[in-house]
């Protein structure tokens, strides 16, 4: 009976081992996912930053030669277009924590997707049982 005994508490360690070492790759597994999901939005968000930035720089030069040729002045019409910079400077200065809530929270979601859709899903096998 000793042997018996002695042979089920080992298969259950080996279980339980093995049962460990599971959720510890599937905790790896998840956060390979999670940090591969907060590149790409990251990296997205890079990407289309820097366009858009090209493309702004591209637009207030050419709203400043416009300006420059309305007013006979290049110093004048680069001016009102650096003004209007400097407003925007001041603008994102004085909402900083503002900014940089909407950046948490867009790399939170980011990296929340995933256990949100898991959630939806079991809910759903929950209710519809087979």
């Amino acid at each position: 009976m000793g042997k018996d005994a002695e042979k089920v508490f080992r298969e259950l360690k080996d279980d339980v081992s093995a049962y460990a070492q599971l959720k510890f790759d599937l905790l790896k597994v998840n956060t390979y996912e999670r940090i591969g999901r907060l590149i790409a939005v990251l990296s997205y968000g890079l990407l289309l930053s820097t366009l858009a930035l090209i493309t702004l720089i591209f637009i207030m030069l050419a709203l400043g030669f416009l300006f420059s040729k309305w007013l006979d002045s290049t110093a004048a019409g680069i001016g009102i277009v650096a003004g209007f910079y400097l407003i925007l400077v001041v603008i994102a200065i004085f909402n900083k924590n503002r900014i940089r809530l909407k950046v948490m929270n867009i790399v939170i979601s980011a990296l929340d997707t995933a256990d949100h859709k898991k959630d939806v899903n079991t809910e759903q096998d929950d209710n519809n049982p087979e």
